[in-house]
């Protein structure tokens, strides 16, 4: 399993349920209700760094 699929698939990200993330290294920067704001934040604090962004399903909710 992608290293970053098995940190998504263990984190508990309960606490931003519905929010847009921004993760950099397996550390989540910033959660916003706008992605454009969760990933300029992220872009802003670590500008040579990928910055993934996604959004926090409500609930039990879990796409791929």
């Amino acid at each position: 399993m992608d290293e970053s699929l098995r940190w998504f698939a263990t984190a508990d990200l309960s606490k931003y349920e519905d929010k847009y993330i921004s993760i950099v290294d397996k550390e989540v920067v910033c959660a916003e209700d706008d992605p454009e704001v969760a990933y300029r934040k992220a872009k802003e604090k670590y500008p040579d760094k990928e910055v993934v962004l996604w959004k926090v399903p409500r609930g039990e909710t879990f796409i791929f």
